[in-house]
Order: structure tokens, then C-alpha cells, then sequence
């Protein structure tokens, strides 16, 4: 009986036990179960039965672009855009047609049928005797780059070279003539075919009527080719039409058509329209040849992106990281639940080394000087120019403007303008224009003869008016015979020489210096040589044996050294360029980088991210009494001049300046050059301007003046 009692009593344990752990298990399921709804409802998990997921890319705020002082340049406005969600957008070719043509009939009642998203559309004419657009068929261009591409991407490759073999041709050698030269292969209307084919576009009802009319196949195709060209799919959902109206989309909304949805966008403000354009330059959606570089960053397709300027050099600070929602739908298409999947980081705000004001005064400066050219001078062929100004101690760029510009806030409106335009408002002659630099090479020569020993500060050379050392050139002083009767500057130090800006003085400098030796300081100075700014910029040319051996030009000459030693021969700069020369030469001996990032900061926080410190890209030990030496025979450029003096009347600080006047060839006014430094024994801000066809450096001075003018006023 004890035996008996004892077993029962186990048993009893052994069921105790197993409810235990049953209990335990079901409270264990319970609260599992409960997570998995609260993950599923708030976190992010699988969907309920009867809901669908989808995925919406939230942009990332892009940072505002500011000057040094803190002042904005570019701000963002917030827009709307319409989208194609692959993911929920219906399989069925001709419920798709159907649902693109009312949402585009929605843009068109809303009066923002122009907002629709275009991408190099290939196509002009109406079928069949459609062809491609001349952009299109021409190599080299955006236009044909990106058709090639999407030719070679299609299902029509295939068939083509499947054409090319059944006609006779190998395997390689079809493949090999459709990828040397696809369009030859592929009319315009075999690709309208293609695409006929792919997406209905022909189809027919009951009755065997065609379902869309010509307009409406002209506006699928246009949809249809640039779903196609972006790569339309699950990971990237197509913008249908961008910065539409909250009208826009409630009109949409109400329609509730299955695949259409909006996302918030924003437009660039630029809060000095027309001023600092080829700086601050634009943004734009990534192309298709783009595509892949973006790609490999992490990048959505439809984001936008920086195209030009600092947009582009700095879309790194700029872009962010985007984020993604992701929206819950019941079976009836209503938002049950939305959640951040990825939280978007916005991007960073950069502060440039540029002045506003300083900017505005050389943009105004540059226009007035042309203008007085135009108007005091009668050279109605000056029409152009560009200034650079500079910190000579540190290389940040103050301004940085060329003439003619254009406005970044009507820039899409008018481009095709601008793109024709014979005065070339797009192209940055800061950095890009090359120019010989004339009389205000002198300096540099100046400095080469000093510190090699080749003349001392008060040793005179002869001007007789014309250079006689070689028998097979002999180049004339501009005074010679230029006012009537022979002219000559006489016995000149150095000072006095750079005060006249003597030819013959530095024919004879450059002679006794030679190429090598002269071209060893250019190079100190920069000249030639990269000056490190951020934006492309053209490195230029120094004139040299190096140079024409390097470019197959003609042997390089004894006499072509003393024509380099004036500023002429093949050395051509950009004004940037001039301005690290001479704040090279200014500040001593150092070259300093160019640079126009100040500092990038985090929008959140407030934490500066990346300051630029400046950069030495070479030295030498420049002897300050030579540096006295020129800069005194600079000053005294400015006083001599009577034009220039009294347009300088209103800085209120000694400068020290160069003229130069650089022939351009034929029967065409001389380029007028001109740069100086403020205060002129201690500079702390260096400029240079070029006005084209200005007829003589004088004529370059008044841009300058008025930057001057707002430095210090």
C-alpha cells in the first residue's frame, strides 16, 4: 500500500510537471504572438491577411548652399510629384494604359499637362514616318548616347541580330555590326514597333476599333520610353510628372487609380536670381548614362541630383541619405498603417568662401565695364569678361563671375536661347577662358630676373624703342611710334620698367634669364598648373620648349623666349589662374589651393563636418625687398594712369595693380587685362579681370575698382 501511495504520488508530480510546462508554453505562444501583431502593426512586420505593402522613397532633404557670412544663396520649396508604384501598378497592359492616360488626363484638366516628366525622347514625326530627332542621330551627343543605350538594353537587340544571321551573317559578325552601329540596323520605326508590340499600343475592342486614338499613342510612347530608359521596376517606381499642384493631386486621389500615387519633392530656390549662376549651377533628375555611377552609390533613380557648380561638386555634403516608407493598404485600396522602414538623413548644409556682395559688385562690375567700353571706347565687339578675386593668405575665393551670365531660376525656360547664343553666357571664363596674359606676366619675370641675379633692383636697362639682339626678330617697345615720331622709353630700373610696362625691358630680362630659368618661377606661382578649385577649370598654358614638344607644335626658338617675357608667345591663363599668381607673389612666396568650400554642416545638429583648411601647393622663399620692389612699381601703375586713378578715387587704401594688353590676331581689338592687390604693401584681397576686346589692360581696371570699392565700403 505504501509502494502504491508512493507511485501515485509520482505520477501526480509528473502531471504537475507537464501543465507547468504546458502553462508555460502557452504563455510563452501568447506573447510571441502579441509581439508579432504589435511588430506587424507598428514596426514594420509581414502584412495582414487581406493588406498589401508598398513602398514609397522619401526624399532626403537636400542642404541649402550659404555664402561665408552665413547669408543663402540656395533654399528649398517643397512640391509634389506623381509616381508609377511598380509594385501595385496592374499587370494587365491595356488596365495600365488605361490608368496612365486618366492620370494624364487629370495633369491636362489641372492645366499641368507641361509638367510631365520627358527623357530624351527620340522620336519626331508620326507614324510610320517617324525618324529619329537630329540629337538623337548624331554621335557623341546625350541624345544618341542614351538611345544607343536603350537599343542595346531592349528586347529588339536580340531580334535584330536574330534578322542579321537569318540574312546570312555570323553570330559575331551580327552581333559585331549591331554594337558598332546600332541606329543603321534599327529605323526609328522598327523601335516605334517594338514598343507597339511590348505595350499594346495597337490593341483593338470587341468590335475590332483601335482603343486609343494617335494623341493618346503619342503620349504612352513618351511614357512607356522613359519607363524603359529609367529601368521602370519593384526597386524604382517611376515620376510620372513633377512639381504638380495639391490640386493635381487631390483630383488624382479621388480618382484612386491603382498604381498612382504622389511622393514630396522640392524645388532649388536661388535667392539671387542671376548672380553667382556658374558657381552655385543646377539640379536635375539622374539620366540614363548616369544611372550606373548613381547606382553604385546607393542612389534611388528618381532622386535629384547636383548637374553643374557647386550642386555637383559638393553632392556629396548635399544629397543625404533617402529614406523609405512603406504603406499598408486593405483589399479596398485605404491606408491602414504607415511606418518608417529607413529613416531619411538629410543632407549637409555648405557654407562657400564666397561674399555675396563682393560676388554682386564683380557681376555689376563686369557689365558696367563692358558697357563703358561699348559706350566711351565705340569697340561695340567687346562683349565680354570675367573676374576672379581672391584672399591672397589663405586661397578661398571671394567672387569668381563671368560675362555674360544667365538666370539659374529661369534656366529650363531658357536654355535653348542660352545654348545658341553667340556671346556663350554659359561658359565660365574665370576658369575655363584662356588668355595670354599680356603685361601682367611682367611681375613674374620680374621676380625670375631678381632672385636669379640676372639685373639687380637698380639696374637700368636700355630702351631704344626697338629690340635689336637678334638680327632675325626685332620686336618694337609699344612706345615706338605711337603717337607720332620715334619714341623710347630710355635707361630703366626695374620699378620704373613695370611703372611703363617697357617691352624692351623684358625682352632683354627674359633673354638673359632664359626659358628654363623663367618658366621654373611661372610654375612656383601656379601658372600652367592646377590651382585646386573644386569646379573644372582649364590648367592653361606656359609657354615652352616642354609645351611644344608635348603638343607636336614647332621647335621652340630663342626669340620665341623674349615674346614669352611680354606675356605673349603660347602662354595663355585663366583669370583664376592670375589671381594664386599674383597672391602668390603678394603674399610672399606661398601658393595657396583656390578653393570655394568654406565649411559643410550637419542641418540637425549644427556640428561642422568638414572645414577647409588652407592648402600649401607650393612655396619658395620669396625676398620681401624684391616683393617691395614690385609691388611699388605696381603702385605706381595705378597713380600714372588717369583713368585708372580716378575710377580707384573711392577705395580708401593704397593699391597696387598691372595693366596688360594681349593681341588676340587679325584685325580684332587687343584683350584689356588688369590685376592689383589692396592694401598694397600688406594685400589681403587680390583681383584679376579680362575684358575681351577691350583694346588695352587700362580698360580692364573698372570691374575691378568697384569690387574694391564694396571690400572696403
Amino acid at each position: 500500500m505504501q509502494a502504491s501511495f508512493s507511485q501515485n504520488r509520482n505520477r501526480a508530480g509528473r502531471i504537475t510537471a507537464l501543465g507547468i510546462f504546458f502553462l508555460v508554453c502557452c504563455v510563452l505562444y501568447v506573447g510571441v504572438f502579441a509581439v508579432m501583431e504589435l511588430s506587424s502593426e507598428n514596426i514594420g512586420g509581414h502584412a495582414k491577411e487581406g493588406t498589401t505593402e508598398r513602398t514609397v522613397i522619401v526624399q532626403a532633404v537636400r542642404g541649402q548652399i550659404y555664402d561665408r557670412n552665413g547669408v543663402p544663396l540656395v533654399t528649398n520649396e517643397y512640391t509634389y510629384s506623381l509616381t508609377v508604384d511598380y509594385s501595385i501598378f496592374p499587370t494587365d497592359p491595356v488596365d495600365r494604359n488605361a490608368i496612365l492616360l486618366k492620370a494624364i488626363a487629370v495633369l491636362n484638366q489641372c492645366g499641368e499637362g507641361d509638367k510631365q516628366t520627358e527623357h530624351r525622347y527620340p522620336f519626331v514625326g508620326v507614324y510610320p514616318e517617324v525618324t529619329y530627332t537630329s540629337a538623337a542621330s548624331t554621335k557623341g551627343t546625350a541624345d544618341y548616347e542614351a538611345l544607343v543605350d536603350q537599343l542595346t538594353s531592349s528586347g529588339l537587340r536580340a531580334a535584330v541580330i536574330r534578322a542579321l544571321k537569318a540574312g546570312g551573317m555570323s553570330t559575331k559578325t551580327a552581333t559585331s555590326a549591331f554594337d558598332t552601329d546600332p541606329l543603321s540596323h534599327v529605323t526609328a520605326v522598327k523601335l516605334v514597333d517594338y514598343f507597339f508590340e511590348e505595350y499594346h499600343l495597337l490593341s483593338k475592342n470587341e468590335k475590332g476599333e483601335y482603343l486609343y486614338s494617335p494623341e493618346e499613342i503619342n503620349t504612352l510612347l513618351h511614357i512607356y520610353w522613359g519607363m524603359e530608359t529609367m529601368g521602370f521596376s519593384r526597386a524604382n517606381d517611376y515620376v510620372l510628372a513633377q512639381g504638380v499642384s495639391m490640386k493635381t493631386i487631390t483630383s488624382e486621389k479621388e480618382l484612386s487609380l491603382p498604381g498612382i500615387s504622389f511622393m514630396t519633392t522640392y524645388e532649388r530656390v536661388y535667392r539671387y536670381p542671376g548672380y553667382a549662376s556658374h558657381i552655385l549651377g543646377q539640379t536635375g533628375p539622374i539620366y540614363a548614362e548616369e544611372w550606373p555611377y548613381y547606382k553604385e552609390l546607393g542612389y534611388n533613380m528618381n532622386v535629384t541630383v547636383g548637374k553643374s557648380g557647386c550642386e555637383a561638386s559638393f553632392e556629396s555634403y548635399l544629397h543625404g541619405q533617402d529614406g523609405i516608407k512603406v504603406i499598408v493598404e486593405d483589399d479596398e485600396g485605404r491606408v491602414v498603417n504607415e511606418y518608417m522602414k529607413v529613416e531619411a538623413v538629410a543632407g549637409k548644409d555648405v557654407y562657400l568662401t564666397i561674399d555675396i556682395d563682393l560676388q554682386i559688385a564683380a557681376e555689376d562690375g563686369l557689365r558696367e565695364n563692358v558697357s563703358y567700353v561699348q559706350n566711351n571706347l565705340g569697340k561695340d565687339e567687346c562683349k565680354a569678361g570675367a573676374i576672379s578675386v581672391m584672399d591672397p593668405n589663405t586661397g578661398e575665393v571671394l567672387a569668381l563671375a563671368s560675362y555674360p551670365t544667365f538666370d539659374l531660376s529661369t534656366f529650363s525656360e531658357d536654355y535653348a536661347k542660352l545654348e545658341v547664343d553667340e556671346a556663350l553666357p554659359l561658359y565660365n571664363r574665370a576658369l575655363l577662358g584662356l588668355y595670354a596674359p599680356g603685361s601682367t606676366f611682367k611681375p613674374a619675370v620680374t621676380v625670375a630676373a631678381l632672385m636669379e641675379g640676372v639685373v639687380k633692383a637698380d639696374t637700368q636697362l636700355e630702351c631704344a624703342g626697338i629690340y635689336t639682339y637678334y638680327s632675325s626678330y626685332q620686336p618694337k617697345c609699344w612706345v615706338y611710334n605711337s603717337t607720332g615720331g620715334i619714341k623710347k622709353h630710355g635707361w630703366l630700373t626695374a620699378d620704373d620698367a613695370l611703372r611703363v610696362s617697357c617691352n624692351c625691358y623684358y625682352y632683354e630680362a627674359g633673354r638673359r634669364l632664359g626659358i628654363e630659368k623663367m618658366n621654373h618661377y611661372c610654375t612656383l606661382f601656379g601658372l600652367g598648373q592646377s590651382t585646386g578649385i573644386e569646379l573644372g577649370e582649364n590648367t592653361g598654358i606656359l609657354a615652352g620648349p616642354a609645351w611644344r614638344i608635348a603638343n607636336k607644335q614647332k621647335d621652340w626658338m630663342a626669340t620665341d623666349t623674349i615674346a614669352a617675357a611680354i606675356g605673349q608667345s603660347d602662354n595663355a591663363f585663366t583669370p583664376l589662374q592670375l589671381s594664386v599668381y599674383l597672391s602668390t607673389l603678394v603674399n610672399g612666396g606661398t601658393r595657396y589651393g583656390a578653393h570655394l568650400l568654406k565649411r559643410a554642416v550637419d542641418i540637425s545638429t549644427g556640428v561642422v563636418v568638414q572645414e577647409t583648411v588652407p592648402e600649401v601647393l607650393g612655396s619658395f622663399a620669396l625676398q620681401d625687398s624684391y616683393r617691395q620692389e614690385i609691388l611699388y612699381g605696381m603702385e605706381q601703375v595705378i597713380t600714372s594712369s588717369g583713368s585708372i586713378s580716378s575710377w580707384m578715387s573711392r577705395v580708401p587704401v593704397t593699391v597696387a595693380g598691372k595693366t596688360g594688353t594681349a593681341q588676340v590676331g587679325g584685325n580684332q581689338n587687343d584683350n584689356g587685362l588688369f590685376v592689383c592687390c589692396a592694401p598694397s604693401r600688406t594685400p589681403e584681397i587680390v583681383v584679376s579681370s579680362v575684358i575681351e576686346r577691350a583694346g588695352g589692360g587700362s580698360y580692364a581696371a573698372l570691374a575691378a575698382a568697384r569690387v574694391l570699392e564694396e571690400y572696403y565700403n
